[in-house]
């Protein structure tokens, strides 16, 4: 519990460092490492394409993010797709498709929520940031998950003023 108050304070120095609120948006770039647990698949119907998935991605500070040390734990994002539209590979580079993704990103003080529907599969997977509570509410933006297929997310969040 210590530990967690920790990082929101953290985060929250990082907002305020930002000087005082003379624009009415705000923005925070950071990069956290991804490990991702296991993969389920959900059986929709008799058609395999039908299927939908979602996993557990385990995220850690690279370098000091959030105020603790590289490599230490900084929360989970809940990540579900299905089902694949287009043709994809059993390897995801070589996916050409579209998906509905929905996340929930556990940080320290607040989520962030971010999906759509048909995200293009094919450039790296950007979701668009729909919500967040905390001191992420309001949130706005992207998160790139996986970008050049390498085990990292990037968030570009806008925060209202």
């Amino acid at each position: 519990m210590r530990r967690a108050l920790l990082l929101a304070a953290a985060v929250a120095a990082v907002f305020a460092a930002a000087g005082p609120a003379q624009a009415t948006k705000r923005s925070l770039r950071f990069t956290v490492k991804l490990v991702q647990e296991e993969t389920l698949r959900h059986h929709i119907s008799s058609a395999q394409s039908n299927d939908t998935f979602s996993t557990t991605l385990r995220l850690f500070a690279i370098g000091e993010e959030f105020g603790v040390k590289d490599a230490s734990r900084v929360g989970t994002m809940a990540f579900a797709w299905g089902p694949l539209k287009g043709h994809c590979s059993n390897h995801s580079a070589g996916c050409q498709g579209t998906t509905d993704i929905s996340t929930v990103t556990q940080l320290p003080g607040g989520t962030i929520t971010a999906g759509g529907k048909n995200i293009s599969l094919s450039g790296g997977i950007v979701v668009p940031i729909t919500a967040g509570t905390g001191i992420f509410k309001g949130a706005r933006g992207t998160i790139q998950i996986a970008p050049a297929w390498a085990p990292r997310e990037i968030f570009d969040v806008t925060l209202p003023g």
